[in-house]
Protein backbone atom coordinates (compact mmCIF):
# COMPACT_ATOMS: atom_id res chain seq x y z
CA UNK A 1 0.00 0.00 0.00
CA UNK A 2 1.47 2.98 -1.02
CA UNK A 3 1.90 5.81 1.74
CA UNK A 4 -0.79 8.62 0.94
CA UNK A 5 -3.49 5.49 0.28
CA UNK A 6 -4.38 5.77 4.05
CA UNK A 7 -5.27 9.65 3.30
CA UNK A 8 -7.28 9.49 0.46
CA UNK A 9 -10.22 10.29 2.08
CA UNK A 10 -12.03 13.61 2.67
CA UNK A 11 -9.67 15.80 4.61
CA UNK A 12 -7.30 13.00 4.21
CA UNK A 13 -5.03 15.66 2.23
CA UNK A 14 -4.59 18.70 4.71
CA UNK A 15 -3.91 15.58 7.88
CA UNK A 16 -0.89 14.72 5.71
CA UNK A 17 -0.01 17.77 4.93
CA UNK A 18 -0.03 18.81 9.11
CA UNK A 19 1.72 15.05 9.74
CA UNK A 20 4.73 16.72 6.60
CA UNK A 21 4.84 20.33 8.38
CA UNK A 22 5.53 19.57 12.19
CA UNK A 23 7.83 17.00 11.63
CA UNK A 24 11.64 17.54 11.60
CA UNK A 25 13.65 18.24 8.66
CA UNK A 26 15.22 14.96 8.33
CA UNK A 27 11.97 13.17 8.68
CA UNK A 28 10.04 15.52 6.30
CA UNK A 29 12.68 15.15 3.51
CA UNK A 30 12.55 11.12 3.85
CA UNK A 31 8.77 11.43 3.75
CA UNK A 32 8.70 13.43 0.97
CA UNK A 33 11.02 10.67 -1.04
CA UNK A 34 8.26 8.36 -0.59
CA UNK A 35 5.90 10.20 -1.72
CA UNK A 36 7.23 11.74 -4.68
CA UNK A 37 8.61 8.04 -5.89
CA UNK A 38 4.79 6.40 -4.96
CA UNK A 39 2.57 9.14 -6.16
CA UNK A 40 4.64 12.44 -7.71
CA UNK A 41 1.26 14.32 -8.23
CA UNK A 42 0.30 14.02 -4.12
CA UNK A 43 3.79 15.07 -3.81
CA UNK A 44 3.90 18.70 -5.98
CA UNK A 45 0.85 19.57 -4.23
CA UNK A 46 2.24 19.34 -0.93
CA UNK A 47 5.21 21.18 -2.07
CA UNK A 48 3.05 23.81 -3.37
CA UNK A 49 0.34 24.21 -0.23
CA UNK A 50 2.51 23.41 2.48
CA UNK A 51 3.32 25.85 5.39
CA UNK A 52 7.20 26.28 6.08
CA UNK A 53 8.21 29.16 8.42
CA UNK A 54 9.69 31.33 5.90
CA UNK A 55 6.55 31.06 4.20
CA UNK A 56 4.65 32.78 7.11
CA UNK A 57 7.17 35.57 7.93
CA UNK A 58 6.72 36.45 4.29
CA UNK A 59 3.11 37.09 4.14
CA UNK A 60 1.55 40.58 3.80
CA UNK A 61 1.19 42.91 7.31
CA UNK A 62 -2.36 42.45 7.31
CA UNK A 63 -1.83 38.46 7.26
CA UNK A 64 1.22 38.85 9.63
CA UNK A 65 -0.55 41.19 12.13
CA UNK A 66 -3.56 38.08 12.00
CA UNK A 67 -0.89 35.64 13.15
CA UNK A 68 0.96 37.55 16.12
CA UNK A 69 -2.86 38.50 17.33
CA UNK A 70 -3.97 34.67 17.05
CA UNK A 71 -0.63 32.50 17.49
CA UNK A 72 0.81 32.10 21.05
CA UNK A 73 2.63 35.06 20.91
CA UNK A 74 5.83 33.65 23.32
CA UNK A 75 5.79 30.45 20.87
CA UNK A 76 5.71 33.06 18.22
CA UNK A 77 8.45 35.22 19.42
CA UNK A 78 10.60 32.41 20.71
CA UNK A 79 10.40 31.01 16.38
CA UNK A 80 11.14 34.65 15.45
CA UNK A 81 15.11 34.09 16.95
CA UNK A 82 15.55 31.63 13.95
CA UNK A 83 15.71 34.16 11.97
CA UNK A 84 18.78 36.44 10.84
CA UNK A 85 18.75 40.22 11.85
CA UNK A 86 17.88 41.62 8.35
CA UNK A 87 14.92 38.65 7.96
CA UNK A 88 14.24 39.89 11.69
CA UNK A 89 14.28 43.34 10.67
CA UNK A 90 12.34 43.20 7.40
CA UNK A 91 9.42 41.45 9.01
CA UNK A 92 9.04 44.23 12.49
CA UNK A 93 9.15 47.42 9.70
CA UNK A 94 5.95 45.23 8.18
CA UNK A 95 3.89 44.71 11.46
CA UNK A 96 4.08 48.40 12.06
CA UNK A 97 5.31 50.54 15.11
CA UNK A 98 3.11 49.48 18.13
CA UNK A 99 3.54 45.63 16.92
CA UNK A 100 7.17 46.12 16.92
CA UNK A 101 7.46 47.17 20.03
CA UNK A 102 5.43 44.28 21.78
CA UNK A 103 7.34 41.92 20.14
CA UNK A 104 10.88 43.28 20.37
CA UNK A 105 10.03 43.65 24.32
CA UNK A 106 8.90 40.05 24.27
CA UNK A 107 12.15 38.66 22.50
CA UNK A 108 14.81 40.86 24.77
CA UNK A 109 14.44 38.10 27.52
CA UNK A 110 14.19 35.17 25.62
CA UNK A 111 17.49 33.08 25.42
CA UNK A 112 16.14 29.80 23.85
CA UNK A 113 18.07 26.09 22.97
CA UNK A 114 17.91 25.47 19.38
CA UNK A 115 15.65 22.28 20.72
CA UNK A 116 13.34 25.17 21.71
CA UNK A 117 12.98 27.03 18.99
CA UNK A 118 12.70 24.14 16.57
CA UNK A 119 9.44 23.40 18.85
CA UNK A 120 7.70 26.84 18.71
CA UNK A 121 8.11 26.61 15.04
CA UNK A 122 6.38 23.81 14.66
CA UNK A 123 3.40 25.08 17.05
CA UNK A 124 4.00 27.86 14.98
CA UNK A 125 3.00 26.25 12.18
CA UNK A 126 0.21 23.91 13.45
CA UNK A 127 -1.59 26.89 15.01
CA UNK A 128 -1.15 28.44 11.68
CA UNK A 129 -2.63 25.08 9.66
CA UNK A 130 -5.84 25.40 12.52
CA UNK A 131 -6.63 28.73 11.54
CA UNK A 132 -6.31 27.93 8.28
CA UNK A 133 -8.89 24.98 8.42
CA UNK A 134 -10.97 27.00 10.40
CA UNK A 135 -11.28 30.05 8.11
CA UNK A 136 -10.22 31.91 10.77
CA UNK A 137 -7.42 33.00 8.48
CA UNK A 138 -8.75 33.74 4.89
CA UNK A 139 -6.30 31.66 2.37
CA UNK A 140 -7.27 33.11 -0.86
CA UNK A 141 -6.62 36.80 0.60
CA UNK A 142 -2.81 35.74 1.54
CA UNK A 143 -2.16 33.10 -0.91
CA UNK A 144 -3.94 31.19 -3.42
CA UNK A 145 -1.66 28.63 -3.38
CA UNK A 146 -2.63 27.44 0.21
CA UNK A 147 -6.56 27.14 -1.04
CA UNK A 148 -7.64 23.43 -0.37
CA UNK A 149 -10.57 22.65 -2.09
CA UNK A 150 -13.18 20.05 -1.01
CA UNK A 151 -12.44 16.28 -2.29
CA UNK A 152 -9.26 17.97 -3.26
CA UNK A 153 -7.61 13.75 -2.84
CA UNK A 154 -10.65 12.56 -5.68
CA UNK A 155 -9.30 15.30 -7.95
CA UNK A 156 -5.57 14.65 -7.42
CA UNK A 157 -6.34 10.95 -8.26
CA UNK A 158 -8.42 12.07 -10.96
CA UNK A 159 -5.38 13.38 -12.55
CA UNK A 160 -3.43 10.40 -12.13
CA UNK A 161 -5.70 8.40 -13.95
CA UNK A 162 -5.42 10.58 -16.83
CA UNK A 163 -1.67 11.30 -16.81
CA UNK A 164 -1.89 7.09 -16.72
CA UNK A 165 -3.74 6.90 -19.77
CA UNK A 166 -1.65 9.63 -21.79
CA UNK A 167 1.82 7.96 -20.86
CA UNK A 168 0.05 4.44 -22.10
CA UNK A 169 -1.57 6.16 -25.30
CA UNK A 170 2.60 7.53 -26.10
CA UNK A 171 3.49 4.60 -25.68
CA UNK A 172 1.52 2.35 -28.04
CA UNK A 173 2.06 5.31 -30.56
CA UNK A 174 5.70 4.86 -29.85
CA UNK A 175 5.82 1.12 -30.76
CA UNK A 176 3.65 1.52 -33.73
CA UNK A 177 6.26 4.17 -34.78
CA UNK A 178 9.19 2.08 -34.57
CA UNK A 179 7.42 -0.93 -35.87
CA UNK A 180 6.63 1.69 -38.80
CA UNK A 181 9.87 3.20 -39.03
CA UNK A 182 12.20 -0.17 -38.80
CA UNK A 183 9.49 -1.39 -41.49
CA UNK A 184 10.39 1.47 -43.97
CA UNK A 185 14.76 0.40 -43.21
CA UNK A 186 14.77 -3.24 -43.63
CA UNK A 187 12.11 -3.48 -46.03
CA UNK A 188 10.41 -6.03 -43.34
CA UNK A 189 11.04 -6.99 -39.72
CA UNK A 190 11.73 -10.45 -38.23
CA UNK A 191 8.33 -11.91 -37.98
CA UNK A 192 9.26 -12.77 -34.07
CA UNK A 193 9.77 -8.98 -33.51
CA UNK A 194 6.12 -8.12 -35.20
CA UNK A 195 4.52 -11.25 -32.91
CA UNK A 196 6.46 -9.43 -29.84
CA UNK A 197 5.28 -6.01 -30.72
CA UNK A 198 1.65 -6.76 -31.49
CA UNK A 199 1.22 -8.38 -28.33
CA UNK A 200 2.79 -5.45 -26.47
CA UNK A 201 0.38 -3.16 -27.83
CA UNK A 202 -2.41 -5.32 -26.76
CA UNK A 203 -1.36 -5.52 -23.53
CA UNK A 204 -0.74 -1.57 -23.86
CA UNK A 205 -4.55 -1.36 -25.09
CA UNK A 206 -6.15 -3.67 -22.14
CA UNK A 207 -4.08 -1.41 -19.29
CA UNK A 208 -6.11 1.78 -21.45
CA UNK A 209 -9.24 -0.65 -20.91
CA UNK A 210 -8.82 -1.02 -17.39
CA UNK A 211 -7.53 2.41 -16.63
CA UNK A 212 -10.96 4.14 -18.21
CA UNK A 213 -13.05 1.54 -16.41
CA UNK A 214 -11.02 2.68 -12.93
CA UNK A 215 -11.60 6.80 -14.05
CA UNK A 216 -15.18 5.83 -14.44
CA UNK A 217 -15.49 4.34 -10.78
CA UNK A 218 -13.74 6.88 -9.26
CA UNK A 219 -16.29 9.63 -11.10
CA UNK A 220 -18.72 7.61 -9.87
CA UNK A 221 -17.60 7.55 -6.34
CA UNK A 222 -17.14 11.26 -6.48
CA UNK A 223 -20.49 12.03 -7.57
CA UNK A 224 -21.68 9.97 -4.81
CA UNK A 225 -19.60 11.64 -2.46
CA UNK A 226 -20.94 15.50 -3.84
CA UNK A 227 -24.40 14.10 -3.16
CA UNK A 228 -23.36 13.21 0.54
CA UNK A 229 -22.31 16.41 1.04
Amino acid sequence: MAMVDRYKKSGGFIQLLQVIETCGLKKREQLMKIIAEETPLWADAINNKMLTFKKIISWKPEALLEITAQVNFLALCTAFKSLSVDELNELLEKVGSQEKRRIENQMKDLNPAPNEVSSCIVKVLNETRILLSSGALKADKIDSNLIIPEDFESSLDSKGAVSKKSNINEDIKSHISNASSDSNVSNGVNSLEVDSLRKKIVELTQQLQNLKKDNAIMLDKLDKIKKIA
